[in-house]
């Protein structure tokens, strides 16, 4: 799902009726975890908003429903204008940007240490951070947002521009790595593979997400 289709999502349900409070209200949690996250200020104030109207009305009243109606709207027509505005691209991205460089620092630091535990850890950790990033590319750069296979993100980011076909070409081979990585297959990953990796996607990072 992109940019347009979340937003023609919410223009269908800014046009349902009132009395379906309970569908608004779940698709306006599902949009909201979907283009802040699971955990975002956002959906933790939209539920909480909820969960007051709900507690104040003890359940099936029209007003709770109208209420319901009301905030689901208000949070709906909110994350269209950030959209439009590119206030949630923004937001992600800086927090991206920390998160990631955490993510790789912590597998550099577990790739020093020796064993093959050691470097199953950093592996894991690896795949996961070229794949947020990937994705976080996809969303920013390219308008992508959900859970689209990588391959077609790669393509998106190709087609607009934000990444070569060089680059391209290198992050699909290292799909094959994060398939092991997070799959499990030991015996398949390598320390100079992670090493790559990593390097890798550093240089995205700087590149798209740094400052």
């Amino acid at each position: 799902m992109n940019q347009a289709d979340v937003i023609k999502r919410i223009d269908e349900l800014l046009a349902l009726p009132p009395g379906n409070a309970s569908d608004l209200s779940n698709a306006c949690t599902s949009l909201l975890s979907l283009v802040y996250g699971p955990r975002s200020p956002q959906l933790d104030h939209f539920s909480v908003s909820l969960a007051g109207i709900r507690k104040g009305t003890g359940g099936g009243t029209g007003w709770e429903r109208q209420e319901i109606s009301r905030v689901a709207q208000g949070a709906l027509r909110n994350l269209r204008r950030e959209i439009e505005s590119g206030l949630t691209a923004n937001l992600r991205q800086q927090v991206t940007g920390e998160v990631l460089t955490d993510f790789i620092q912590l597998a550099r630091t577990v790739l020093n240490e020796s064993g093959d535990g050691a470097k199953n850890v950093a592996a894991v950790l690896t795949a996961a951070a070229f794949e947020d990033t990937i994705r976080r590319m996809g969303e920013t750069l390219a308008g992508v947002i959900g859970q689209d296979d990588l391959s077609e993100v790669l393509k998106r980011l190709k087609e607009n521009g934000a990444i070569q076909s060089p680059q391209v070409g290198i992050a699909q081979s290292y799909l094959t790595f994060r398939n092991r990585a997070l799959h499990a297959n030991w015996d398949q990953v390598e320390r100079e593979s992670i090493h790559s990796v990593l390097g890798f996607t550093e240089q995205l990072l700087v590149k798209h997400f740094a400052g």
